[in-house]
């Protein structure tokens, strides 16, 4: 529900970053090795953990899942074939895993046929229900904003804040397109509500729409069944406008 390992902000990009940010609040950053620094943070109480405030990207991930070569299988796939991955380095040929990492699955996966293929046999195993509820990103807005809408100005600071902490490519082309395609050209002049919708939109089917249907595409080449759903139920008293 809500996403998919295919969503932008499903994995951590570049986790050692963080892991910097929490030794350095915590004064655990001039142990350069992993197991004193390990045993430094083990040693602190819970409460200056969760005084921990990080740096994070707008749209991303901080704390969750990433690519450790532990938990995570790093037996990628790319055309050329097996990738290699040690925890904190790449090989000199793993070009594939190199933009898997940084770009995470969407961006990455969709270019290399061995990883669609494996991808494919792996969900092909299984029956998926899956699904979205009305205005996903629902998050990326101020009470203000859900209360009077936004101007242009402002959606346009949105979306390309969006494209440039997401894509390392092409960013004006994709913001262009974003922007193209969530805007009602039929109104000459908009309502700040109509353009905090069309935001809310392409925010939603970019970070949990898209990547969710794409999902629902692979697993269905793989002949096992699978169901998807919008819930926009909305409570009388739910926080958003009822429409």
């Amino acid at each position: 529900m809500s996403g998919s390992a295919l969503s932008s902000w499903a994995l951590v990009r570049d986790p050692a970053q963080y892991a910097d940010q929490v030794a350095a609040q915590l004064n655990c950053s001039s142990l350069e090795a992993a197991e004193p620094l390990l045993q430094c943070l083990r040693n602190l109480p819970l409460e200056a953990l969760m005084r921990v405030r990080l740096e994070v990207p707008d749209y991303t991930t901080g704390f969750g899942p990433s690519i450790d070569g532990v938990v995570i299988d790093p037996e990628i796939q790319d055309d050329a074939g097996r990738v290699e991955y040690i925890p904190g380095k790449l090989s000199a040929s793993a070009s594939f895993l190199a933009s898997f990492l940084s770009d995470g699955y969407y961006t990455s996966l969709l270019g290399h046929s061995a990883a669609i293929a494996a991808l494919i046999a792996k969900l092909g195993r299984f029956d998926i229900l899956a699904g979205v509820v009305k205005s996903e990103a629902f998050f990326a807005f101020s009470d203000e904003d859900i209360q009077y809408g936004i101007e242009n100005t402002r959606r346009y600071e949105v979306l390309k804040k969006y494209v440039s902490n997401t894509f390392r490519f092409h960013q004006s082309e994709v913001l262009s397109t974003l922007i193209n395609e969530y805007t009602d050209w039929e109104r000459p002049v908009q309502h700040p509500i109509n353009i905090r919708d069309e935001t809310l939109d392409a925010l939603s089917d970019a970070m949990y729409t898209a990547p969710l249907w794409t999902l629902a595409d692979l697993q269905s080449k793989g002949r096992n069944s699978c169901y998807l759903y919008v819930f926009d139920y909305q409570t009388k008293y739910g926080v958003y406008p009822q429409f």
